[in-house]
């Protein structure tokens, strides 16, 4: 079987260093004229791309100077732009699909221009339905790979976003952004190295239980992705939870022995993490811990909003192991009533039925 996490997880620090400049030069020619307009941002999307959103709230909060929410594509479009307030038209709803054909992101977009919002698509395909309805679009390929579990689109979506903060930041913050980006493919070439190894010893001690993967702030994003690269890879039980919830919740489940792993940038929740991680310890959790640092010179908060270009290494390198050692196909194989028709098959991510605009004006957006 062809391992395409592996081939991805090699390909990665050169993509980002490839793609960092002509993705910023494309964000600004699209939507910097457009950047004092905007008071507020709406990240959405799903999968994978919801887990992007996640990552990207605190970059575009700090850097950016706006008022910034992610939620997944369902609650953008059904729950939170029916409630927009008047000054709609300085809100910029942000849809991210690498398909650009999922039903709820497409959706969301949709009901964003109904309602007077600035809509702005980021894609893997110029030529999608939702680069053909948003009214801006940043469209970023990914290189011919083997079928899998994606990595490179979704660090492509983490670059597009970046790139978006690039482009309606204050030149002050900008040039910040741009130093610590310059530093982080290096960072990375070193990085994997250490968080190879963790991966593949935390696949040979693996003996039973779900899977946990904790992170806070946009290292809960990490942790949504993580996670959906051991279900994709090896069909496993595994799901991402904020820490403090842990706390409340997966500290209390058997066996005692669960797989824990804790992705962290010593941010802005360093000390409960380290609270969390002495009682997953104290109960006999398999526990791991990737800590990203950054480079040596930037201000923690850089550290912290860039991590998830890099918390991904380990937790990946793990689902490939274990993918491989249950002799496992991505997805299934697409078996058990799943198909890869349309992106889903029974799924409907991308057939599903959309709210029209003017059902949604007959009903939620008049509320």
């Amino acid at each position: 079987m062809v391992d395409s996490l592996t081939i991805q997880s090699e390909l990665a620090a050169d993509f980002l260093e490839t793609e960092w400049e002509p993705i910023k030069k494309q964000a600004r020619e699209t939507i910097s004229s457009l950047a004092s307009e905007i008071e507020e941002v709406i990240l959405c999307g799903c999968g994978d791309s919801h887990h992007a959103a996640r990552n990207l709230e605190m970059a575009l909060t700090i850097w950016s100077g706006r008022r910034v929410r992610s939620t997944p594509a369902m609650e953008t479009s059904r729950y939170l732009i029916p409630a927009l307030n008047p000054t709609v038209s300085k809100t910029l709803v942000i849809g991210i699909s690498a398909s650009g054909e999922v039903a709820r992101t497409l959706e969301a977009i949709e009901l964003g221009i109904a309602v007077g919002a600035q809509t702005l698509a980021l894609t893997g395909s110029d030529d999608s339905s939702l680069a053909r309805t948003a009214q801006m679009t940043l469209s970023l390929s990914t290189p011919s790979i083997p079928p899998g579990p994606g990595l490179l689109s979704y660090l492509a979506s983490l670059l597009m976003g970046f790139a978006v903060v690039d482009a309606i930041a204050p030149a002050s913050r900008r040039e910040e952004l741009e130093r610590v980006m310059q530093d982080l493919p290096e960072l990375l070439r070193k990085w994997r190295i250490g968080q190879i190894e963790m991966g593949e010893e935390a696949a040979k001690s693996y003996s039973e239980g779900a899977v946990v993967f904790l992170g806070s702030g946009p290292s809960y994003g990490s942790a949504l992705f993580a996670a959906a690269k051991l279900i994709e890879a090896a069909g496993m039980q595994a799901w991402g939870q904020d820490v403090e919830e842990w706390a409340h919740l997966e500290y209390f489940c058997e066996p005692s022995s669960m797989p824990t792993w804790l992705l962290s940038s010593k941010g802005r929740s360093e000390r409960r993490e380290s609270e969390v991680a002495a009682a997953a310890r104290a109960i006999g959790r398999q526990f791991y811990v990737s800590v990203w640092k950054g480079g040596r010179d930037w201000p923690p908060h850089a550290r912290e909003a860039l991590a998830p270009l890099g918390l991904w290494v380990g937790p990946v390198a793990f689902a490939s192991r274990m993918a491989l050692s249950f002799n496992e196909q991505p997805f299934r194989g697409f078996g058990g009533g799943r198909s890869r028709i349309e992106g889903g098959g029974a799924s409907r991510i991308r057939s599903s039925e959309r709210v029209s605009s003017k059902e949604a004006s007959d009903y939620w957006l008049k509320g």
